[in-house]
């Protein structure tokens, strides 16, 4: 997953709390938009920070869009809608932002999803999906309708229009990619506050809440977030600094991103579309129709939902079943999984976990044991670059829980998060950009960022 997490929603709120400022105490919304899932949260008079509930009243909605009859559907509506039509279902459009037909992003993507019919957009060198009626849309305009509703949660929760977004992204993005979902935004009528590296919300969120810790030694952190479509290992270090920026001399916290390293193919997704074709294939090994499912768009739709399920299940537990009704000509599936069947089709992945964190030190300029913590490292993989056996992995779906965040759950969480309406000193120094902002090639497909600027300083 690209994941969509409180922890960052609440340091993009802090952010947007200065911004209510400016705007007369109207209301700002921010989107943690993820390419599997994303969640909205909002800044209003009276009310510092809230997470806007979908009309499921839940906290996350799957960044997707689907067209059933005349209408569109978001979310788990749009779920149901790709199990029976996967061809009017669109989901992971996040990564397509930006490209050209021959990106290597592109061709994976119509690799993992061959049902769709993608073409290239030669005015605008990018891509769309032809519908059957010939009609084009581009994941610009896809995402676009997806903010509308993310605004519509946002708005429902906090009772007033909201015209003005912080909007995170990908560290990576380079800028024909940024610049697209700001395109994105556009074409939605909100206007863009702040586009915001993921990595950076993290490493804020993280100061934020740990002010008390921050002294004059620097000290180092490293950020581990796998998510559904790629990984982020990211380097910081945290120190008081004295500062004049008000004509006088004040110690204010500040964070400064050392280090970036990333792979943009390695997440959730790819062990989902792996065990999907495992599925398939023994599916059709049991010859229960002439029919191979591969071929059927509804079939691998329903084997997808299905793997998805199943990986989550075994994140947990030794083996379980892969259980389908009527996957293809009427016939069930019900095939046994073993995560240690699941650990072999994907043992080629499991080397890759930890190039980014290597990457990351390596840009970083930081010894290994100088790294202190590490959050989100996956236990076993990255023993071999750094072995913090005291420090636990953190679930998927949370990627900074802090000490007042993990005492907290959807009930209470709300309440935890108003915390920050202080408003605390932390500044951003510098930050890593993608070195290539127009071409993406290959060889990015993983990679490391060099570039720094000044992005952020909150006061």
């Amino acid at each position: 997953m690209k994941s969509i997490l409180t922890g960052l929603l609440a340091t993009l709120l802090v952010a947007l709390s200065f911004y209510v400022e400016d705007v007369n105490s109207v209301a700002v919304m921010s989107v943690d938009l993820g390419s599997e899932w994303m969640k909205v949260a909002y800044v209003s008079p009276g009310v510092p920070m809230e997470i806007a509930l979908n009309k499921e009243s839940k906290r996350k909605t799957a960044t997707m869009i689907a067209f059933r009859e005349d209408e569109r559907v978001f979310g788990e509506d749009a779920q149901i809608v790709a199990a029976k039509h996967p061809t009017k279902s669109f989901q992971y459009l996040v990564d397509l932002l930006g490209k050209s037909i021959d990106n290597p992003i592109v061709q994976l993507f119509r690799k993992r999803f061959p049902y769709y019919e993608i073409v290239a957009d030669e005015e605008r060198n990018t891509i769309a999906f032809k519908f059957n009626d010939g009609s084009l849309y581009t994941p610009e305009l896809l995402l676009a309708q997806i903010l509308i509703k993310s605004r519509e949660f946002a708005e429902n929760s906090a009772g007033q229009k909201i015209t003005e977004t912080v909007i995170t992204v990908p560290g990576y993005f380079n800028q024909a990619e940024r610049k697209a979902v700001m395109q994105a935004a556009d074409l939605a009528g909100i206007k863009v506050l702040q586009l915001i590296n993921d990595y950076t919300a993290v490493a804020l969120n993280y100061g934020i809440f740990h002010r008390k810790e921050i002294n004059d030694t620097a000290h180092y952190i490293m950020f581990y977030d796998m998510g559904a479509s790629s990984t982020t290992a990211t380097i910081v270090s945290y120190q008081n600094v004295k500062t004049k920026d008000r004509g006088f001399v004040e110690t204010s916290p500040q964070v400064s991103v050392l280090g970036v390293g990333y792979d943009r193919t390695l997440g959730g997704l790819e062990v989902q579309v792996r065990l999907q074709n495992y599925l398939a294939t023994e599916f059709d090994k049991l010859k229960k129709t002439e029919n191979s499912v591969f071929n059927n768009p509804r079939s691998m739709a329903k084997l997808f939902k299905e793997a998805g399920r199943v990986k989550n299940v075994l994140s947990a537990n030794a083996d379980h079943f892969a259980q389908v009704e009527s996957l293809l000509d009427d016939q069930d599936m019900k095939i046994p999984v073993t995560r240690e069947k699941l650990e072999e089709i994907c043992a080629d992945l499991f080397e890759r976990v930890t190039a980014p964190i290597k990457m990351a030190l390596t840009i970083s300029a930081e010894e290994t044991d100088q790294v202190e913590k590490s959050e989100e490292l996956l236990k076993e993989d990255v023993k071999p670059v750094h072995e913090d056996p005291e420090q636990p992995a953190k679930p998927e779906d949370e990627k900074v829980k802090t000490d007042n965040e993990t005492k907290s759950n959807d009930k209470t969480s709300n309440q935890t998060e108003t915390k920050v309406e202080k408003k605390p000193t932390l500044t951003v120094l510098k930050e890593p950009i993608s070195a290539n902002q127009d071409k993406f090639g290959p060889q990015e497909l993983t990679g490391s960022c060099e570039l720094w600027s000044n992005v952020i300083k909150i006061k």
